[in-house]
């Protein structure tokens, strides 16, 4: 028996530092927004998008620079993230707390420790997240000194029947996590997807990559700037020392 493993993998809290304070930094108050250029791929086909929230021309604010090569499923992962009303929103993973509960199993791996977790719905999940999560185990890598998430990962363990007489023979999602040196919040720097299955008698085979190129963190108000410095100051002594204030 190797007690040395035993000894490394123990239970905690979500609401316990270090796992608290990173998941703090996943949840930024709703009046910090974002412009970004995301690079997505999908093996077939190039496509290079530049967001930014303050052009006044709603239009103009989701904007397809480059195109190369034809994929109408990129197209199409393309035009659902551009409709969104906050498309800078889906680099926040703010839904990370419910998603793990209240209480998980970790495993210190020394520099990181592992945390895994069945995925639990949270209000942002649709019927087909709500169904998926049914079939999926989540891992996440967290620094413990820095109190930061660095990966989460979602992946099937078995082939599982999907709706409508589909079926999935091997899933798994990551997500890359990076921290903004100046407001210290987390946000998803790239994302992979990768899906293998069927639907009736058709074979699918599905996979996906996203980059952040360029971010650029605002706050929607000087006011609510200085409402998120202000909270962020009086919070430092305890658990909520920021990796900018690091630097």
């Amino acid at each position: 028996m190797d007690f040395g493993l035993i000894a490394s993998v123990f239970l905690i809290a979500t609401s316990k530092a270090p796992l608290d304070t990173a998941l703090l930094r996943t949840e930024p108050p709703t009046s910090l927004r974002a412009a970004f250029t995301v690079e997505l791929t999908d093996g077939e086909a190039f496509r290079e998008v530049r967001f930014d929230p303050r052009i006044s021309d709603m239009n103009k604010r989701w904007d397809v620079v480059t195109a190369e090569g034809e994929s109408a499923e990129l197209d199409m992962a393309v035009t659902q993230w551009g409709s969104q009303v906050s498309p800078d929103g889906w680099l926040i993973p703010d839904d990370l707390r419910a998603s793990m509960g209240g209480v998980v199993d970790a495993q210190d791996m020394g520099g990181l420790w592992t945390i895994e977790f069945e995925h639990q719905p949270s209000e942002n999940d649709g019927p087909l997240d709500i169904w998926a999560s049914e079939h999926l185990i989540g891992q996440s890598w967290l620094e413990p000194v820095t109190q930061q998430f660095v990966r989460v990962e979602y992946s099937a363990p078995e082939p599982f029947d999907g709706p409508n007489g589909g079926r999935v023979d091997a899933y798994h999602h990551t997500y890359i996590l990076s921290p903004d040196p100046e407001y210290g919040v987390t946000f998803v720097s790239a994302y992979m997807v990768d899906v293998k299955g069927s639907f009736l008698t058709e074979s699918l085979s599905r996979s996906y990559r996203a980059r952040v190129t360029a971010i650029d963190f605002f706050f929607s108000s000087p006011v609510e700037e200085a409402l998120f410095e202000a909270t962020r100051k009086k919070d430092q002594p305890s658990n909520l020392r920021l990796v900018a204030d690091k630097n």
